[in-house]
C-alpha cells in the first residue's frame, strides 16, 4: 500500500520517532516529505508529487491535515486527518480549493485540543466540506500520541482492505 504523510506546521520529520518508524516499516511505499508551509509553491509541489505517486491513502496532521483534505479531495484519494487545520490556522497558506471530489475522510479529533477545536472542524466540514466524514474523538490534545496515531491508521487500513 502506498501512503503519504503530511506533518503539521510546527513539526519535523524525525525518522527515529515511533510514528515515522511505523509508517516506514508498515507500508511498501511511504512518501513523508519535510514541508515548509510558508513557501508559496508548497501546495502545488505537494499536489504534483502526490498525483504522480498515486497513493492509496493520504494521512495528515494539523496543517498537513488541511493540505491532505484538499489534495485528497482533488485527486479522489481517501484521507486520515488528525486535527485538520481547516479552521484556526495561524496563517493562510496558498492553496487550491477548487474541483474537490466527494471521498471518505477519516477525521480524528483530540478531546482537549485547544489549538484546533473539534466542534469547529465538524461545523466547517458540515457547512463547507466536500465528501463523507467519519469522526472519532480521542483522549488527548493537539499532539497526537503515537499509540492513537498508529491505531487510527491500522483500523482505517483494515477497514479499507475489507472492501
Amino acid at each position: 500500500m502506498r501512503i503519504v504523510y503530511l506533518h503539521g506546521l510546527e513539526s519535523m520529520i524525525d525518522k527515529t520517532k515511533p510514528k515515522i518508524k511505523f509508517l516506514k516499516e508498515n507500508f511498501t511505499d511511504a512518501f513523508i516529505p519535510s514541508i515548509d508551509y510558508t513557501d508559496e509553491n508548497t501546495f502545488g509541489d505537494l499536489y504534483s508529487s502526490i498525483k504522480a505517486m498515486n497513493p492509496d491513502l493520504i494521512i495528515g496532521s494539523s496543517m498537513g491535515g488541511y493540505f491532505g483534505y484538499l489534495i485528497g479531495s482533488k485527486l479522489g484519494i481517501e484521507t486520515i486527518l488528525f486535527n485538520p487545520a481547516v479552521i484556526g490556522r495561524s496563517f493562510d497558506p496558498i492553496v487550491d480549493d477548487t474541483k474537490l471530489k466527494s471521498i471518505m475522510h477519516n477525521v480524528f479529533l483530540g478531546k482537549t485540543d485547544d489549538v484546533i477545536i473539534g466542534k469547529h472542524v465538524k461545523t466547517y466540514f458540515k457547512e463547507k466540506g466536500t465528501g463523507v466524514f467519519n469522526y472519532e474523538v480521542y483522549e488527548g490534545n493537539h499532539r497526537v500520541p503515537a499509540e492513537i496515531f498508529i491505531n487510527a491508521i491500522d483500523s482505517t487500513v483494515s477497514a479499507k482492505n475489507k472492501l
